[in-house]
């Protein structure tokens, strides 16, 4: 039983293994797992395009990111976090310097970690300048898609040029015809 336990203990975890386990059960040991490995954040973009705007896969990436928050974001992972979770990420870099955070939810997350000592007398002043651009690049605006008309081709305008006058030249054509008729 010894034996079991140890070997559980020591033995790593598979990434594609630990994203099944977060993206279906939400279990704890996957979490760790992927924010643990430092591939753990390209294995969840992958995971993430495949299954975009995933609650619990966002949040993974952003535990992942946070455990890294020392290192400047890579903006190709802060576009697939889903928007509670680029708040709880900047929410987390102030946590990281002793600020309390205000979301209770955010707060049970963050206590799980050795970092996280909140300070009553924290400021945004004890932010480092990293820690700044890193809460700017989270608080930006995403970029949206915007929905612009299908390019039309040259025939399809020629096209609807022509129908207008074929409508107006059928009309006078059935008026002609109509005055035409011998009286009733």
């Amino acid at each position: 039983m010894i034996l079991l336990l140890a070997s559980l203990a020591g033995a790593e975890c598979s990434l594609d293994a630990a994203v099944a386990g977060v993206r279906d059960q939400g279990r704890r040991d996957s979490y760790d797992c992927l924010t643990a490995d430092s591939a753990g954040g390209s294995r969840l973009v992958l995971a993430l395009y495949e299954t975009p705007a995933d609650p619990r896969l966002s949040r993974a990436l952003a535990l992942w990111m946070l455990q890294r928050a020392d290192q400047p974001f890579d903006p190709l992972h802060v576009v697939q976090l889903v928007p509670a979770d680029l708040r709880f990420l900047a929410d987390g870099v102030r946590a990281r310097r002793g600020r309390q955070s205000p979301v209770p939810e955010h707060h049970a997350v963050f206590s799980q970690f050795a970092w996280y000592q909140p300070a009553p007398t924290y400021t945004d002043g004890r932010l480092k300048p990293g820690d700044r651009e890193q809460v700017a690049l989270l608080d930006r605006p995403l970029p949206t898609s915007s929905i612009a008309p299908p390019a039309e081709e040259p025939d399809s305008r020629a096209a609807q040029a022509v129908v207008p006058v074929l409508l107006v030249l059928a009309g006078l054509g059935g008026a002609a015809w109509y005055l035409r008729r011998p009286p009733s």
